[in-house]
Parts: structure tokens; C-alpha cells; sequence
């Protein structure tokens, strides 16, 4: 894989170097219409036979690059999700055939018009409509703990609407994708309603799997795991409705009602493990499952006052029901008989409700962003042995952010503070305290092609439900898992660096990032008598360094342009009675063309290995082929999921009592053939959903069932 990874890599730099000598156009600069203070452009004007290309490479602002598409770009895509694709952001890896948006492994905040999103709905999305894209890898405060925020803007016609739809299949696999979408716009409100589903059935997987048990006297066995059978299911609904009502420069209001269906996710292996001990080979069965219902509800509302200020208010409540289960069972080989036979159970049923509150204050080449935010989470999960256990969450955050611009140095500065409490267990054992979050960052434009950035943050981070269940979960015929209802919050300090170049044909970052959690929550285990016992604990810390380099290169402008990333990982982390370092090479590699009618593209992805507590969490490593042809309203899309590569994902053990490596592998999406057709009707102009500038978003986390 570090092969196909490096050679991906030097390609890509090849072709930058190819793009430095041969290019020779003029940049000049662009006057900002985005609200934030720009810093420097780049544009290109380039002729090739009947094709004109005017477009900006990217405009570096203090706190985020602003990119507009070209009529190429917008020509080529289908929905905005495909036009995130064509952008071809050097560090953003967007795949349409499992629909998820990353950067360097980690999940994207979507953001429409400011107001948080999820990447399916940006298939509904004319790409027509979108006016600009703002990429924020360094996000403030007001964004809460997301790595990084894609934010589209659309644009704000007053009549009109559309309908889009689209249908994905595979030819081999029982496995699609669809949605449809309507809008009506009338005057100053807007109607939306639309659906979008996944489906995914019986798609054949096995894992790789061996495990070696140390008891504390140093004795120790070996399970050997080869693959029977296996498979993957996941299908899920999510229909919604929401209306708009936006008073330009005035007002807006904004409300949806939606609700998630998620029909049961099954993962199911069947081994036969051979010991070495010498005893009899034993047939393994296990099976996971989750499952849920949430209806939500979000309102919205933004009033702009004189002088440049603006209120926002976001409220939004939702209610999950939810089960999560997990089968294990080994049975001899020889005559079936049944050695081991487990079985956990949990329902769940949570309640959510977000407020936020935000005020934004512009004067000159100055801002000033305060923010107060509440949530509440109520959770009870009931055990398959009539157990429960209510537990309880409040979060009250505060914050204020300051941005101001000295020449061309551009500097921010803020604090947040945040209180949480936490109350589980029959005794409603209670936990709270205070934590600060600061952040400052620095951006300095060295030329119109180049700038810095400069960077620090703290964010807080509280236990989940699974890790404060005090509910005793039987995994095997030896192993059990608790939760720990004394766990506290912890914080995690960030820093980072960027230089971003920008240059006629070729465009790009390196980065390096350093993160510090002193008393990260892990889980651990300890031998209980016969039983070996996981739980958790807060740690003595983890600490990760992360280097990359992520060029862009237009090998043809307007027409084919390849981009990539290298990267390398490196992390420490220490627990109780353990130590244990890792490092890891890792990238992606993605090449686009659009000529006439005809869309190609293709891309290799292989997401950073990760290490935490004790587990090494290896990431997808993922690849595409497509090719389209448009007709009218119409897109033809025929490709491949894995062309290049076999599917994997897994994870690695490093506890002294419990060292194992489960790889999962799926045949069913290795070379597996997809078909895409999509249509999209347009009358009058699209009015733009309402321009959200905060979001409080619900973070339900559903208790599940300890597996292996």
C-alpha cells in the first residue's frame, strides 16, 4: 500500500514541476464580496480552440480559501456534491460513491449558506446556483469541534424552482443510492421537500482476525481466525420538509422537519479458529447490529441590526430510538455442540435540545463574534436482562472571537469557556466542571502566491453514554465490558502550520499539525479472575504529530487537472501500565478531465491509520472509476468502485492481555460496476436556503453493544 501510495505522490509532484516550467500567465487580484478580509488571488485567462477558462485558482482569506467554479466546473456537475469533486480542493477527498466529504480521514461539517448540512444534501444542489465555496480547515470557535467547515453559498433568486433526482445501482451487488428533490420559490419564501435513501444487502464480507490472551502468570493462547462467511447490510430513508423565509439584508427564518429511518446495520462473521494450545478447531459466529428512528425538528432565525450587527438564534430537538445488539457464539467444530453462547441487548431512547445563540459585529477591517450555546441530552438504555440506566448530559459553552487585520498580517483571538455536567447510574453519581478553550492564529501574506498560517486551539471533549454505562456487556465466553460513570472531560490543545502557494497552473499546502490530549479517555483491561474486564479511564495522554504536502497541477486548464496528498502520522500515548508509539504513511491521489459532453474521473484513497489508547484504527483505502456523458437535463454515469485496490478497513489491539488484528475485506465491492443516471429541471431562478450563521446541532450517540 506505501508503494502505491509513493508513487502516487511523485506523480503528482512530477506534474507540478512540469506545470512551474511551462506556465507563464498573470495573476491579479479580485475584489472581495464575501465578508471576510482577503488577502491574495490568483487568476487565470487561457484559450484553448473554442474553450475560454476565466476562473480564480483561489482566493486566500485570513481564516479560509474562497473558490469560485468555473462554467467548466458547474458544465461537468450533476449536483453539488460532484462539483466539490471538480473544484479539486488539494486537501479535501470527496467521494460520490460512498458519499463522504474528508480531510485527512477526518468527516468535513457541511455547511449550506452557513447552516449546518449533511453531505447527502449536497445531491440536491443545482451546481448552477452555487455562487461560492469557502473552505475553512483552521475553524473558530463558533464551529464547535469540527476539524474542518465546507461552506457552499448559493445564490439568491426570488422566483421560480426545481426538481432534481437521481438513482445509483450496482450491476453485481444488491446496492444503490437515490434521492429526489423539489423546490418552489414565491417571492421571498421557499418550499422544499425531498427524500434520500442507501441501501446496502448481503454484500459478502469476512475479516482477517487472530487475537493471543496473556493471563497475568505470563500464560497465553493463540486464536486463529479463517473466513466461512460474512456479510454487510445498511439501508436507511431520510425524508424531510422545510420552508424558507428570507427578507434580503433584513431577516430570515428558516424551519425543516425531518425524519431518519435507519433499518438495521449488520456486520455478521463466521470462522473457523484454530488454537494453539492443541485443543479442537471451534466454529466462530458473531454478529452486530444497530438500528434507530429520529424524527428532528430545527428553527432558525437571523435579524440584521444597524451599524453592522447581526442576532442569530438556532434551536433544534430531536428524539432517537434506537437498538443496538451483538451475537456471539462458538460451537465444535466436530459435532456442533455450543461451547459459548452470548448475547447483549440494549434499546436506547435519547432526547436532544440545542440553543445557540450568536452575535456578529463589523466595523472596518475588524470583527468581533460572541456566542452562548446549551445542550441537553437525556439518555436510558435497557439492558436484554431488564437492567436500566439513565444517565444525563448538559453543556453551556460561551465564547468571544476578535479579528483584526495589521497590514498583512492578519490576526484572530478568542476564548471559550464551557461548563458540563454529566449524571449517570442509579445513584445519579454527578460530575461536572469548568474548561477553557483559547484559541489565536496568525495569517501573513508573503506575496500575491503565498501566505502562512499560524494557529492554536483548545477544545473540551466529555464522555459518551457507552463509556459511562455502568451495565455489564458479556462479549465472549471470557470478556466483558463496563463503563466507568467517574470518567471526566478532557481537552485537547491543537496547534498547526500552513504555507499555501497559489501559482498559474499549480496550487497547493503543506501543513504540519501537533495535538495534545493530557487525559484522553481510553479504554483498558484488567483479568477479573477468570474474567478479562474492559473499561475505561481518563489516560496520561496522547500526543500526534501530522506532516503534509497536498499539490493541485491544471495539466490541461479547463479540461484535466490531477491533484494529491502524502502524508506522514506519528503518534505517543500512555495508560494505565502501558506506552506505545506508532507511525504511519498514508495519501490519496485524484484525477479529473471534462471534455465537450464527456466527464472522466478516477481516484485512490487511502485514509491515515490512527492510533488511541491501545487500538490502532486502520481507515478505509478506497478507489473510483467514472465516466459520464451529459444530454440535456440528463447525466449517464458508468463506473467502478475498487478498480485498483481490494476494499479494507480494520483495527489493531496492542493491550498486553489482548493483542489481535481484525481486517475487514468485502469481494462483493471489490471491481464492483455502477451505473448513475441523473436528472435535473430548472424553471425561474433557485432562492438560496437561508443564510445560517450558526448551527446548534443535536450530537446524539447511541449506546451500543460491547463487540470484539
Amino acid at each position: 500500500m506505501h508503494n502505491k501510495v509513493i508513487t502516487l505522490a511523485i506523480t503528482t509532484v512530477a506534474l507540478t514541476a512540469t506545470s512551474f516550467a511551462r506556465t507563464g500567465t498573470d495573476s491579479l487580484s479580485i475584489t472581495d464580496i464575501s465578508g471576510s478580509v482577503p488577502t491574495n488571488t490568483t487568476m487565470t485567462g487561457i484559450t484553448l480552440g473554442e474553450i475560454t477558462v476565466n476562473a480564480p485558482k483561489v482566493i486566500h482569506k485570513a481564516d479560509m480559501d474562497v473558490l469560485y467554479p468555473s462554467k467548466t466546473a458547474v458544465k461537468a456537475s450533476q449536483n453539488g456534491m460532484s462539483l466539490l469533486k471538480f473544484l479539486m480542493i488539494p486537501t479535501l477527498t470527496v467521494n460520490e460513491l460512498t458519499g463522504s466529504i474528508r480531510t485527512a480521514g477526518q468527516d468535513v461539517e457541511i455547511r449550506i449558506n452557513g447552516r449546518k448540512a449533511s453531505a447527502d444534501q449536497l445531491q440536491t444542489i443545482d451546481p448552477a446556483t452555487v455562487k461560492r465555496v469557502e473552505w475553512i480547515d483552521d475553524a473558530g470557535l463558533r464551529y464547535g469541534d469540527a476539524p474542518a467547515v465546507l461552506n457552499v453559498i448559493l445564490v439568491n433568486p426570488t422566483i421560480g424552482g426545481s426538481f432534481m433526482a437521481q438513482g445509483m445501482q450496482s450491476f453485481s451487488q444488491p446496492w444503490g443510492n437515490g434521492y429526489a428533490d423539489l423546490k418552489i420559490n414565491h417571492g421571498r419564501s421557499q418550499w422544499s421537500l425531498g427524500a434520500m435513501g442507501r441501501y446496502t444487502n448481503h454484500i459478502e464480507s469476512y475479516r482477517e482476525y487472530s487475537e493471543t490472551f496473556t493471563r497475568p502468570d505470563g500464560a497465553s493462547v493463540t486464536r486463529t481466525e479463517s473466513p466461512i462467511d460474512g456479510y454487510v447490510s445498511m439501508t436507511s430513508i431520510s425524508p424531510k420538509a422545510s420552508y424558507n423565509y428570507i427578507n434580503p439584508d433584513k431577516t430570515v427564518v428558516w424551519v425543516e422537519m425531518s425524519l431518519g429511518k435507519d433499518w438495521p446495520t449488520v456486520k455478521s462473521n463466521t470462522g473457523m479458529m484454530t488454537l494453539s494450545s492443541g485443543d479442537a478447531p471451534v466454529i466462530l459466529y458473531e454478529k452486530e447490529a444497530t438500528s434507530g428512528l429520529r424524527p428532528r425538528f430545527n428553527a432558525y432565525v437571523e435579524h440584521k441590526l444597524p451599524h453592522s450587527q447581526t442576532i442569530a438564534l438556532d434551536l433544534n430537538a430531536s428524539v432517537l430510538n434506537g437498538r443496538s445488539s451483538h451475537d456471539y457464539r462458538e460451537s465444535s467444530a466436530s459435532d456442533n455442540n455450543i461451547l459459548t453462547d452470548v448475547r447483549s441487548d440494549i434499546q436506547n431512547r435519547q432526547q436532544n435540545l440545542n440553543i445557540e445563540g450568536n452575535y456578529i459585529k463589523r466595523f472596518g477591517d475588524k470583527r468581533l463574534t460572541a456566542g452562548i450555546q446549551y445542550s441537553g441530552l437525556r439518555s436510558r438504555t435497557t439492558h436484554e436482562n431488564g437492567s436500566r440506566n439513565r444517565q444525563r448530559q448538559e453543556r453551556t459553552y460561551m465564547f468571544g472571537e476578535y479579528f483584526q487585520r495589521v497590514g498583512r498580517v492578519n490576526l484572530t483571538a478568542g476564548l471559550g469557556a464551557q461548563y458540563t455536567t454529566l449524571k449517570a447510574g442509579s445513584d445519579d453519581h454527578s460530575n461536572s466542571a469548568w474548561s477553557l478553550r483559547p484559541r489565536i492564529s496568525a495569517s501573513y501574506r508573503l506575496s500575491n502566491s503565498s501566505q502562512f498560517r499560524l494557529s492554536f486551539t483548545g477544545r473540551t471533549t466529555a464522555p459518551t453514554p457507552s463509556q459511562t454505562d455502568t451495565g455489564v456487556q458479556q462479549i465472549d465466553g471470557f470478556q466483558y465490558q463496563t463503563g466507568n460513570p467517574g470518567l471526566r472531560s478532557y481537552n485537547t490543545y491543537n496547534a498547526k502550520a500552513q504555507y499555501n502557494f497559489t501559482f498559474p497552473r499549480v496550487s497547493g499546502q503543506l501543513e504540519g499539525r501537533w495535538s495534545r490530549a493530557p487525559h484522553a479517555i481510553a479504554p483498558f483491561m484488567r483479568w477479573e479472575g477468570e474474567k478479562l474486564v474492559t473499561m475505561f479511564e481518563n489516560n496520561r495522554g496522547h500526543t500526534s504529530w501530522q506532516v503534509s504536502l497536498s499539490p493541485q497541477v491544471e495539466i490541461i486548464p479547463g479540461i484535466l487537472t490531477a491533484k494529491g496528498t502524502l502524508r506522514f502520522y506519528t503518534a505517543h500515548t500512555s495508560g494505565n501500565r502501558y506506552t506505545h508509539r506508532f507511525h504511519c504513511l498514508s495519501g490519496d491521489a485524484a484525477i479529473t478531465a471534462v471534455y465537450r459532453s464527456f466527464i472522466f474521473s478516477a481516484s485512490y484513497e487511502s485514509d491515515p491509520s490512527t492510533l488511541w489508547g491501545e487500538t490502532v484504527s486502520r481507515q478505509e483505502q478506497t478507489s473510483t472509476l467514472m465516466l459520464g456523458y451529459r444530454w440535456r437535463g440528463f447525466t449517464f454515469t458508468g463506473g467502478m468502485f475498487m478498480p485498483f485496490t481490494r476494499y479494507s478497513m480494520g483495527s489493531e489491539s496492542l493491550n498486553r492481555y489482548n493483542t489481535n488484528r481484525n481486517v475487514l475485506r468485502s469481494p462483493g465491492f471489490d471491481r464492483m460496476p455502477v451505473v448513475q443516471i441523473s436528472y435535473n429541471l430548472n424553471w425561474g431562478r433557485q432562492k438560496k436556503g437561508a443564510t445560517k450563521l450558526i448551527n446548534a446541532e443535536d450530537d446524539i450517540q447511541q449506546s451500543t453493544a460491547a463487540g470484539r
